[in-house]
């Protein structure tokens, strides 16, 4: 809202609204099958729709389906799916406003492909002729803003970045070429935006748009296109922006090289500084770069040339506080003569360095190319020795804290740091008096900011004291003070916690209850978390797995508010604190700083999933690989010398996350099981008739006793669980679905999950001795059929990223509209109703109901009739009258069909026996 000067009023914001009416516009006005085509991707009519090779992952067999008619695409071999906008965002990383600005750009210039025809009868094979490809041309992609003084033009680099990509799509000579060099790989087009310049840019431009773009070095006074037979690699400046480009001659003219003109502006790969800081590697080309990236080293950035090392490469190291430097130039008297140079320019600046150079050839090409592997390369590094400027006793900086300040000392100077909050996570903004040879500065700096540090080092130039040294002092004490701080997260007593003989009497009962599950469920609604059975019984689960050596992890997505974290905090309080780590936000390198033992089989709580992307391939290195690795200096004890070692941390942990956002980054999404809180009406109400009994004279009374044994008595069980081994006799029958590549992952944590419940069902089962001395249990169908539960309610949010919430509106819908159809005689698709309906008959909230419409309609579940004149209201139809049927679930064995295959292969077993056995916590069959 803002208000009006005259009357004060607030008035409406009505630009969200337009921004919709203008996105159905676009939808309806854009040849989804032309923009594909503009971004390279050929497609051919088959049926009723055109396929093709989906952009997104290696695809050799069409696996991309587009409906032109409805605007949207699909591909069943990695799930990417949606609309224009979905596919502008995706392919140019735009947000939704850019997206929209785009698309206004190119509406009415695409050209259409042409209407389909219905398919003919099928032919004999012998007569079949292959379908014909979509050939449609790029449409001209610059826009051009003429400035206030109206002498020059602004042009937009990444719509030229865009005609590039989309060129080398389409150019065999060019791909040839990357080919022949090993780079023709679509995740490396993706990741560094490779294009080619096949000289037709002109032909897409208006003369403004040519003549803005000769000013810029694009073209010569004679026409003639600067990076004509180039590839072009796109450089970018802090905030990602394109303000340069690389080319690479592929046809062996010269110069082979090519830039915009001016000095190097932007560059390449620059997120690499951010997420590798202990270790980055230094090429002298771009290709070289792009190249071990290709061998899987993604800690690389380029320089340009011998002596392409720039004045934005070192502010980025110093801003990213980058350890060690791994210098990679070629294997020639030119590179390593910059190799020398540029050596004893960052020795100089403080930075530790490295040199390697390639085994196979002059370059790190030349090297992919002959057959070498990043496993080598990884090794190069490791074996290079640690190169520091001699220690002069300044490197030594102590800490102490005092009267609430803290204070850091070497040789004559003194920093009294106050205001140094314990806890920070992004920023940190600190009082500093230093002091050096009777004379003070005083100021405040951000200890995370670059250029803050900068300033303050400057300030020290003027009191004599050497510029590098007071920066490389403010990074040693955000260093200190990030470790103190990473400490303090753990518990300051982790010491192993007896069980006392009553306490482990009821533990006992407790763990050897048939009905130990219904009993979880009931304890933790005891606790005040009332309902959602099926996300109790995986959070518990998942803390539990903490002591396996393959636990599972857990993200809970829902909107604010719907007790996602409660959920969590509940589930928190009946594990061992010992065994917790807890932590709402943390910086990019806290991890690191922890003890070594401080994050193996405990239950990682992260809060709200929002970090860095730094600290989120941490997450999933933990998950993946279990461990944490990292490159350190430190000085040898003996010799006094700087030395470099490799710190390995190995990681096994259960981690819960929480997120309000609705698509879950898949990266994360595909190492755990993702969740929905219950945001239903009914669930509300129970949450309501809860919190009503808070000050019940029952509670009073009795609850707070009843809380203090529940908790101790699950804190006790879960001391006594013993790491054990899992065999599962039956795993050969458990089936999964295939459909999409990620199941590759989430059929092993389905086995994971049924070898969690057995682990939890320890007591009631005998341990048994392996010949080896290794103790194990096994698994049964009692095992299975809690976990095949627990399995099917969440496998389609798991699997199709698809809300929960939408998925219970959409039922709310289907069944307001057929009552509605009932009483108006009319056919159940030919009824629509409004949003304000739909909010009157369900209880939520405008802003719910229309984010959640919204993704109805994207995916076709429901079908908006839009806005027939102004003022009119939107209206929605059902699409099919149907149940959502997200995912085939059919592949899942039942427990009865599971306990009925081991039947036949064991005497004495029936199949009710397998199934009976037990209880179901889930009450369900």
């Amino acid at each position: 809202m803002s208000k009006d000067k005259l009357s004060g009023r607030k008035t409406l914001q009505v630009a969200p609204i337009l921004e919709e009416l203008e996105k159905d516009r676009l939808k309806a006005s854009i040849d989804i099958v032309a923009l594909f085509s503009s971004f390279g991707v050929s497609l051919a009519h088959k049926g009723s729709g055109y396929v093709g090779l989906c952009p997104w992952h290696e695809d050799s067999t069409p696996s991309l389906s587009v409906n032109r008619e409805k605007g949207l695409y699909n591909c069943f071999g990695c799930g990417e799916s949606g609309d224009a906008f979905s596919l502008v965002q995706k392919t140019r990383g735009l947000d939704f406003k850019g997206a929209l600005a785009y698309l206004k750009g190119i509406a009415g210039s695409l050209p259409a492909a042409p209407r389909l025809e219905p398919a003919p009868a099928e032919r004999p094979q012998a007569e079949r002729v292959q379908p014909a490809v979509v050939a449609v041309a790029p449409a001209a992609v610059l826009k051009v803003t003429p400035t206030s003084a109206g002498a020059a033009s602004l042009v937009d680099l990444a719509d030229v970045d865009a005609h590039y990509q989309s060129t080398l799509r389409a150019d065999p000579v060019a791909r040839a070429y990357l080919s022949s060099r090993g780079l023709d790989v679509p995740e490396l087009h993706t990741s560094f935006g490779l294009g080619y310049a096949d000289g037709s840019l002109r032909q897409r431009l208006s003369d403004e748009q040519a003549s803005a773009l000769t000013a810029l070095g694009f073209f010569s006074a004679q026409g003639h296109e600067h990076f004509e037979r180039c590839i072009v690699v796109p450089l970018t400046d802090e905030q990602q922006q394109i303000v340069g480009f690389y080319g690479r001659k592929i046809d062996g003219s010269k110069p082979e090289h090519l830039y915009l003109k001016g000095g190097h502006k932007g560059l390449c790969n620059r997120a690499a500084a951010s997420v590798y800081r202990d270790q980055l590697i230094l090429t002298e080309a771009v290709l070289d770069a792009v190249s071990l990236y290709a061998l899987g080293v993604m800690n690389v950035m380029p320089c340009y040339g011998v002596n392409g090392f720039t004045a934005a490469h070192e502010a980025l190291l110093k801003a990213e506080r980058v350890e060690c430097v791994v210098l990679a130039f070629d294997a020639d008297d030119s590179g390593r003569r910059g190799t020398q140079d540029l050596a004893e320019r960052l020795l100089g600046l403080g930075f530790s360095i490295k040199r390697i150079e390639s085994p196979i050839g002059k370059d790190w090409n030349d090297f992919l190319t002959g057959g070498g592997t990043g496993a080598t390369v990884n090794a190069l590094v490791q074996a290079a020795p640690l190169e520091t400027l001699p220690s002069s006793g300044l490197d030594d900086l102590s800490m102490k804290r005092q009267g609430g300040k803290v204070i850091f000392a070497r040789a004559g100077v003194t920093y009294r740091l106050s205001g140094v909050r314990d806890s920070f996570q992004a920023a940190l903004r600190v009082g500093v008096r230093m002091e050096a040879g009777g004379r003070t500065i005083v100021d405040t700096v951000d200890l995370y900011s670059g250029r803050s540090r900068a300033s303050f080092a400057q300030a020290g130039g003027s009191i004599g004291l050497e510029v590098s040294r007071v920066e490389a002092d403010l990074l040693l004490m955000l260093e200190q003070l990030e470790a103190d701080r990473a400490r303090a997260l753990l518990s300051s007593d982790e010491a192993k916690v007896e069980v006392s003989p009553t306490d482990r009497i009821i533990a006992l009962q407790f763990l050897s209850d048939p009905a130990l599950f219904e009993r979880i469920i009931d304890d933790l609604s005891s606790l005040g978390y009332v309902g959602e059975d099926v996300n109790k019984l995986l959070v518990y689960l998942a803390a539990s797995s903490r002591k396996l050596d393959d636990p599972v992890s857990v993200i809970v997505s829902s909107q604010s508010a719907a007790g996602k974290s409660y959920l969590i905090d509940t589930v928190k309080k009946l594990m061992p604190e010992e065994e917790v780590v807890s932590m709402t936000s943390l910086s990019d390198q806290a991890l690191n700083y922890l003890p070594d033992d401080a994050l193996l089989h405990k239950f990682l709580i992260m809060g709200e999933a929002v970090h860095s992307e730094s600290v989120e391939h941490q997450l999933r290195e933990m998950l993946s690989a279990k461990e944490l690795a990292r490159l350190v200096t430190m000085k040898d004890e003996k010799t006094g010398e700087m030395t470099s070692k490799l710190v390995r941390k190995d990681v096994i942990v259960s981690m819960v996350m929480s997120t309000t956002s609705v698509d879950v980054n898949p990266e994360n999404a595909s190492r755990s099981f993702v969740v929905a809180a219950d945001e239903t009406e009914a669930q509300t109400k129970a949450i309501h008739d809860s919190q009503r009994r808070k000050y019940s004279l029952e509670r009073l009374s009795n609850q707070g006793e009843t809380k203090a044994a529940i908790i101790a008595r699950h804190k006790a069980a879960q001391r006594l669980l013993e790491k054990v081994a899992i065999v599962n006799p039956f795993a050969h029958l458990v089936n999964f679905p295939s459909r999409l590549m990620r199941t590759r992952r989430d059929n092993e944590r389905f086995l994971d999950l049924i070898a969690c419940v057995a682990f939890l069902r320890q007591c009631q089962k005998q341990i048994l001795e392996h010949a080896g001395g290794q103790r194990y249990i096994v698994c049964d169908v009692v095992d299975y059929r809690i976990a095949w539960r627990i399995m099917k309610a969440i496998l389609p949010l798991t699997l199709s990223n698809f809300p929960a919430a939408a998925e219970a509106l959409y039922a709310a819908i289907r069944s307001l509209i057929q009552a509605k159809a009932e009483r108006h005689d009319l056919g159940v698709l030919d009824c629509e109703v409004s949003q304000r309906e739909i909010r009157e008959a369900t209880g939520l909230s405008h802003m719910n109901v229309k984010r959640t419409m919204r993704t109805l309609v994207e995916y076709e579940f429901l079908i908006s009739t839009g806005l027939a004149s102004r003022g009119a209201r939107r209206g929605y139809r059902l699409m099919r009258d149907e149940a959502l049927e997200l995912v085939d679930l059919s592949a899942l064995v039942s427990p009865e069909e599971l306990a009925g295959q081991l039947a036949l292969s064991q005497s004495g077993a029936s199949g009710s026996d397998w199934v009976t056995s037990g209880s179901d916590p889930l009450g369900q069959g």
